[in-house]
């Protein structure tokens, strides 16, 4: 891939690229299979399936490639083939132009090339296509062309069907027309047999599950939504933005919209002025008019009005800055002006577009990130088809969470004629999502919503904040060490810091491998592997039908050439990063003794001992920590998306690693009454405000911490932001992320204190777990902190702390199991 996956991706690739080559060995012993990708809106289905793909076809550190892998993509719709074939010419590195192959109403193939990938829409398969006629012109029908290569390849033949966007813009009718084309692959019919191989991608798979039934069998692989929204693929907070009070407001609204384009340009203007690097996303504003009336035959919405409107705020648009996507698909004139239409699939990629008008068509087909601001004139009564949209509106345009900067994890969308009715329809509909349409977004009045900027007279807290260690607690899938060292290494070299990072890499795990043959090459297992001839040992058994085992024998076999290259393989696989040919040229290269079959041998000996594989992953494990130790000063530095890479490297431990906190220029906040002083963010105002009348012991110790002489500021620390100070802790067997609520700060001579205070209901169930992992991180880290406080208010209102820095207390702490005892504690002091 060009791309790196996200780790959710990645694991989910990897299970269901197994779960594929199992359903591949039993398709070609005759048993149907069918394998489903059940992930939201937002998550990156075609990216995910891409890598698949690619893996199948051409391999991967788990099993060698199939080169009969044959892809026939069928979709609902032109636009949704044309949308998925550029994803995967821009995402792939394995299939270019000529392996993406649309069909079109010229094809006329015996059957289907293998390591292609072919787009088919289900219309082309409709009773009167050409592709279904046999004619003088036709030598194979579409069908005799499916039929002929599942007869052919029956596991290796893959028909993909992504059902993501089925049934949004057709009628019941269509629907069914569809829904019977689908089960033609699934069961069989006069044209085709039932294919073996069917891989279907949706965020609702039950209509799969109901369409396969008990006809074959059934593999399923779940992306969980949270791993999606922790994933940065997609914006964090929707506000939505609208009247008080039933009034005429639209072309209020409708300006309010545009000033937001303006902010959004302003914003992404001023992150790649810091940041140095990139392309300038370019935010659009799309705006949703009413359909055409007997009187106004393109919309019953002003649309001169509108631009007009629009124009007060942007200035005067240039033609190629306005477009539309409405169905009659060719340029319009609105009292003289030319507005060009632009068809969904194109918007994205169409650098000049900062306005787009449409109605209802870009339900399907549609796919731009850069859609930040919206504004609808359509009525309450479409709420439904607002969910939708918005659902297409939330990707990030980075596929990444903007780190410096929260107000670029919004979306902004303007709804002038919803009444406080429908406005709370549109909040039900995408507060509980169908993910089919709306990812898990949280979703603000655009009204409570205000930036807060770093406060300018904190500047130390914010350096003594940096310095201070966080953890990333994710269920992505974890790396071996010397994967993630290798990587490690290809980043720091890349970024300059340590230009000769790899090969210093490498160098360690060589010789971590000699060192280990060193110590094996005198064990007998290691010799019988790697002697000259190299044997297999075989153990035959024999039965006598309708009786038992009548005897077993025992033999040896030699092993040719090609078998020793399959272990050597095997061991690379293992291994991973290329590395065993790396120790294969070594090996030979230093010793010229060393025969090159048994230095093969050899190291597929040494990947499968235990010892070895502990020895370096211990050797990897104490370089990564030493490097991330030395060199995160100038890691720190980089741009926001060449330090994604580091974190990621983190989160791929098998343990949680320390990390450290990069704290944005602004957040986001929340309207509330009650205002505070000091916080290390604030408004325009110059004060941080918030809502404590769902915690009334923050409240007390705020006012507590604030009456000291010597303090200076404070975080709340808000859970799950990408700033937020997290500690891990463990519950029931799993490694789960807690935020402890306050990070304070206090001035003791020249120095900056930094203490956690952390007041924690009793009454929650996992208590005493998060009290152990606070201790637990204490015990590590403790040092660097004035205190790390767990607080109780007791019945009379008193504050009770324990001081985990204390190392007495902490290990008290550490030995708690239930919530009595840790009330015990705070009773004793």
């Amino acid at each position: 891939m060009n791309i790196e996956l996200k780790g959710f991706q990645d694991a989910t690739v990897q299970q269901l690229l197994a779960k594929c080559r199992r359903a591949s060995e039993e398709a070609g012993n005759g048993d149907p299979q069918a394998v489903i990708l059940s992930a939201p809106t937002g998550s990156g289905k075609t990216v995910m399936v891409t890598a698949l793909m690619e893996a199948l076809a051409e391999g991967d550190e788990a099993g060698e490639g199939d080169r009969e892998a044959t892809f026939l993509w069928i979709t609902d719709q032109p636009e949704l083939n044309e949308q998925t074939r550029r994803k995967i010419l821009e995402h792939s590195s394995a299939f270019g132009p000529d392996r993406l192959i649309t069909i079109d109403a010229a094809f006329d193939r015996e059957v289907f090339v293998p390591g292609r990938i072919h787009f088919l829409n289900i219309q082309k398969l409709r009773e009167g296509s050409l592709l279904v006629k046999q004619g003088d012109l036709r030598s194979y029908t579409l069908w005799d062309t499916i039929t002929n290569t599942a007869q052919a390849r029956p596991k290796s033949f893959w028909v993909i069907l992504d059902e993501a966007h089925k049934g949004m813009a057709q009628s019941a009718s269509e629907r069914e027309k569809a829904q019977t084309i689908v089960q033609k692959f699934i069961k069989g019919s006069a044209e085709i047999p039932p294919i073996q191989l069917i891989l279907g991608m949706s965020a609702t798979p039950q209509r799969f599950v109901d369409l396969v039934g008990t006809t074959r069998t059934l593999r399923t692989e779940d992306v969980p939504v949270d791993e999606v929204r922790a994933s940065g693929l997609l914006k964090e907070t929707i506000l939505l933005f609208h009247p008080d009070e039933s009034q005429p407001a639209d072309i209020t609204l409708l300006k309010e919209a545009a000033k937001q384009l303006l902010e959004f340009e302003q914003r992404w203007t001023s992150y790649y002025d810091k940041v140095g690097t990139g392309e300038v996303v370019r935010p659009i504003l799309v705006l949703q008019v009413e359909d055409a009336s007997a009187s106004r035959p393109t919309t019953r919405t002003d649309l001169p009005q509108a631009i007009e409107a629009v124009e007060e705020v942007l200035g005067p648009l240039e033609e190629a800055e306005v477009g539309h996507a409405f169905q009659e698909g060719a340029a319009i004139e609105i009292d003289s002006r030319k507005i060009r239409y632009c068809a969904p699939p194109d918007i994205q990629g169409d650098p000049d577009l900062r306005v787009v008008l449409f109605k209802m068509s870009l339900n399907t087909g549609w796919d731009c990130p850069r859609a930040e601001v919206m504004m609808s004139f359509r009525k309450a009564v479409d709420h439904t088809f607002i969910a939708q949209l918005v659902g297409r509106m939330v990707r990030t345009p980075l596929a990444r969470r903007i780190d410096t900067d929260e107000f670029l994890n919004t979306v902004s969308l303007y709804l002038p004629h919803y009444d406080r009715a429908g406005l709370q329809r549109i909040l039900d509909h995408l507060s509980e999502p169908d993910p089919t349409f709306m990812p898990p977004v949280t979703v603000e009045r655009g009204e409570k919503a205000i930036t807060l900027q770093r406060n300018p007279d904190l500047g130390d807290c914010f350096e003594a904040l940096e310095e201070i260690p966080t953890y990333t607690v994710s269920s992505v899938r974890k790396a071996s060490n010397v994967r993630r060292l290798m990587k490690l290494a290809r980043l720091l070299a890349n970024d300059g810091i340590v230009p000769d990072a790899v090969e210093r890499a490498r160098e360690l795990v060589i010789a971590g491998l000699d060192a280990a043959r060193t110590k094996l090459q005198g064990k007998q297992q290691f010799k019988k592997v790697v002697k000259d001839s190299g044997v297999i040992d075989l153990r035959a058994v024999a039965y006598a039908y309708g009786g038992g085992n009548t005897g077993e024998s025992a033999t040896q076999i030699p092993v040719t050439q090609e078998n020793v290259d399959d272990l050597f393989e095997a061991a690379g696989r293992k291994l991973g990063e290329g590395l065993h040919k790396t120790y294969w040229r070594a090996r030979v290269g230093a010793d010229p003794s060393a025969k090159r079959r048994r230095a093969k041998l050899e190291l597929f000996a040494l990947v499968h001992d235990d010892s070895t594989l502990k020895r370096l992953e211990n050797n990897a494990a104490r370089q990564i920590k030493a490097w991330q130790e030395q060199y995160w000063p100038s890691i720190r530095r980089l741009p926001p998306d060449r330090i994604d890479g580091y974190h990621q490297v983190r989160q791929t431990a098998v343990e949680p690693e320390p990390g450290y906190m990069v704290m944005p220029s602004a957040i986001q906040g929340r309207k509330a009454e009650t205002p505070c002083k000091g916080h290390l963010y604030v408004g325009e105002d110059g004060m941080f405000r918030y809502d404590f009348s769902q915690s009334s012991w923050e409240r007390q110790v705020l006012e507590a911490e604030q009456a000291r002489e010597d303090h200076v500021g404070f975080l709340r620390n808000e859970p799950r932001k990408t700033w937020s100070l997290c500690v891990p802790y463990r519950r029931r067997g799993e490694t789960r992320p807690q935020y402890p609520d306050f990070v304070f700060f206090r001035r003791q001579g020249d120095e900056i204190v930094v203490d956690i205070l952390d007041p924690h209901n009793p009454s929650l169930e996992d208590w005493p777990e998060k009290a152990v992992g606070l201790a637990d991180y204490a015990a590590q880290h403790g040092h660097l902190f004035g205190r790390i406080e767990l607080i109780f208010v007791d019945r009379t209102g008193a504050l009770k702390r324990l001081d985990l820095t204390d190392e007495r207390m902490r290990n008290r702490v550490r030995e708690v199991r239930t919530s009595a005892h840790l009330n015990q504690l705070f009773e004793e002091g």
